[in-house]
């Protein structure tokens, strides 16, 4: 239940020197930037460092745009390992040697030459499939396409879309001009929708045929004017150039599937080179730079000072550093630190937020509650040990760090949980060593059974609601060793205090009164009055008059009702634990049931063991671990924490496709 200690220190280093310092304070990844210094800063001492950054910007954008282009042609690992965070480890000199910016560049042309071949096939098979598609219903025109877009000295061909319904009107319109125009509907291109009409007129009747035309709805099919042949041949023409644009882009893709392996490997390297080179800059540029100093400052973690200056001492005689406490009017980031049973569930504490820098950590507090209640909600020793065991091997078989690493601690420990909770029920894949007679000589474990929430299921409720109780009760303390610590000794007393007194007399009171504790009533009878009437006193305490206070106060006594709502919730543990044994029971029973049809029965019956009990694995792990985070945001936190810390986030070697290791 502890925040690291920062501390502020301020490095001055020579330029000469200034690239090298801030790598190492990179690659040490133990120092967080303090913004602020840019500001004193002439815009002329940061034009160079400026003219690297656009740089290496052009230089990312070209990688993604690569990376885009190649994305369906390369031969990716990805795979489980890479999402688990199991990546290639490469040295720092290593990496310098395989992200050749020259290689790159050159990839890159190369990639972009073939890109602008690929576009202008595939526009070129777009337009080519579009006119075999225009020409498709005019495939039984016996006229040349020449008619319909020069005509000759004395006739001009045009072809119409018509609506079905109008075709005999159009048609009627054209033979009244007589001699003078000719017209010809597409035999088997007629449709419900519209037909297709040729019409070639003479030129001096052209003003008679638009007259004859007007006002019927039809739209005029335009011919490309290259196009002078039979329609047919032009077809069969088409049909040609397609095969050989088909045949252009096949090769084309073969170019790319080529080199596709080797470009995307060196994308993923320069992406990580220079996406770390991005950040150095960045800091670097955030700092206060004079004609030959750069001047910055950071947050350290108070045990790195030494790993710190031990990494910059080959530059001891280029650069300062300075060190200091937080002043008052400070924040410094949050870094929480636990113990290794407690610290896989900082990223949870993460999620809800950071605690402030001098406030308190929950997550020692959190971490016992939350796996205990997971192990009630999922309520099964053998789900527990299937997903604790798949955790542990993927664990063992990957090279998992960070935050994911410690997700896959939270759920082992909480499915380690399961596995007890399970045992301490007897719900082995629900009731399937009684429902299943080959699995009774199992039998013996029943022994360890101390609780049956099937069948009992009021006194899980009460070991839930107990649960609630004790967390309910720990939060008022925490908030009330809280207020102690900050000097507030009076609101201690007063909003802790005062709660605390008055909740434990009536639990209390309650279970004295049903004789589950050997004491008279009336003594928490007593104790409880006594809380009441520390609540009416102070709850009021910042109402001007005395009539405001002790209406405040009296009114204040309703918040009883927050707390019995908030212990209620802790009542989930018991629906979700029964959800749990229940599905486990249905999927036994028809597993049972379908097992004694003759032939396949049994297979049918382990079908369902096996499909209905993953199932109930996937929905009660979820389950569990919702409601029991639910429990430790809303009832806990709600008592005493209050989340507005800035997370450390120091500058450090980031990457995404390898892992940096040594020098």
């Amino acid at each position: 239940m502890a925040i690291e200690a920062m501390r502020k220190i301020r490095v001055a280093a020579h330029k000469s020197v200034a690239d090298d310092v801030w790598n190492r304070i990179q690659r040490i990844g133990c120092c967080q930037v303090i913004p602020g210094g840019r500001e004193h800063t002439e815009e002329r001492d940061l034009e160079s460092l400026r003219t690297r950054a656009r740089g290496l910007d052009d230089l990312m954008s070209e990688v993604r745009f690569v990376m885009r282009f190649l994305e369906p042609y390369a031969a990716k690992k990805g795979g489980l390992a890479e999402a688990l965070g199991d990546l290639p480890e490469v040295s720092a000199s290593a990496l310098d040697a395989m992200a050749s910016r020259e290689k790159f560049l050159k990839t890159a042309v190369a990639v972009r030459a073939l890109e602008k071949r690929a576009s202008d096939a595939k526009t070129s098979l777009s337009r080519v499939t579009g006119l075999i598609a225009s020409l498709a219903p005019l495939s039984s025109l016996p006229y040349s396409l020449d008619f319909y877009n020069r005509g000759t000295e004395a006739v001009q061909g045009n072809l119409f879309s018509v609506p079905a319904a109008l075709v005999d009107e159009f048609k009627s319109r054209v033979s009244s001009l007589g001699k003078d125009a000719e017209i010809y509907v597409l035999s088997g291109e007629m449709n419900d929708a519209a037909g297709v009409v040729s019409v070639i007129y003479a030129r001096h009747a052209a003003e008679k045929f638009s007259i004859a035309v007007s006002g019927i709805q039809a739209s005029r099919i335009e011919i490309p004017s290259q196009m002078t042949a039979l329609p047919r041949d032009e077809i069969s023409r088409l049909e040609k150039e397609l095969s050989g644009l088909k045949a252009e882009e096949a090769a084309i893709t073969s170019e790319i599937k080529n080199i596709a392996d080797d470009a995307w490997k060196l994308c993923e390297v320069c992406s990580d080179k220079w996406s770390v080179e991005r950040a150095k800059l960045e800091a670097i540029l955030d700092g206060e730079h004079t004609e030959q100093i750069i001047v910055e400052s950071f947050w350290i973690p108070e045990k790195k000072l030494v790993d710190f200056k031990s990494a910059v001492s080959p530059w001891k005689a280029l650069t300062d550093i300075a060190v200091s406490e937080p002043t008052e009017g400070d924040e410094p980031p949050v870094l929480l630190k636990n113990k290794k049973f407690f610290a896989p569930v900082e990223p949870l504490v993460s999620m809800f937020g950071l605690p402030c820098y001098r406030g308190l950590d929950p997550t020692s507090i959190v971490a016992p509650f939350f796996y205990i209640f997971f192990g009630i909600c999922f309520g099964d020793a053998a789900y527990g040990a299937i997903v604790a065991s798949a955790l542990i091997f993927l664990l063992l078989r990957n090279r998992v760090a960070g935050t994911i690493r410690k997700f896959m601690l939270v759920l082992i420990i909480s499915n380690i949980c399961a596995v007890i909770f399970g045992a301490l029920t007897f719900s082995w894949f629900g009731d399937s060593i009684t429902s299943f007679s080959f699995l009774r000589f199992l039998a013996p474990l029943e022994r360890i059974k101390i609780l049956d929430p099937m069948n009992d299921p009021m006194t899980m409720l009460f070991v839930s609601l107990a649960f609630g109780f004790v967390q309910i009760f720990i939060g008022l303390a925490i908030a009330m060793y809280d207020n102690i610590r900050n000097g507030n000794v009076f609101a201690a007393f007063a909003d802790q205090g005062g709660w605390m007194i008055f909740l434990c007399s009536l639990v209390l009171l309650g279970l004295a009164t049903t004789g589950a504790v050997p004491v008279s009533a009336e003594v928490f009878r007593m104790t409880a009055a006594v809380g009441a009437l520390i609540l009416v006193a102070t709850q009021g305490r910042d109402k001007k008059n005395i009539l405001g206070k002790l209406f405040s106060g009296v009114l204040s006594l309703y918040n009883v009702t927050g707390y019995l709502g908030d212990l209620l919730s802790y009542s989930r543990l018991l629906a979700l634990g029964l959800s749990s044994a229940a599905i486990g029971t249905v999927i036994n029973l028809l597993a049972n049931l379908v097992s004694g049809v003759p032939y396949v029965g049994i297979l049918f019956g382990i079908l369902i063991f096996v499909l209905g009990h993953a199932f109930g694995i996937a929905v009660n792990v979820l389950g569990a671990f919702v409601h029991s985070l639910r429990l430790q945001y809303v009832e806990f936190f709600g008592k005493f924490y209050s989340a507005s810390g800035e997370e450390f986030a120091p500058l450090a070697v980031k990457t995404q496709y390898v892992r940096l290791a040594g020098e």
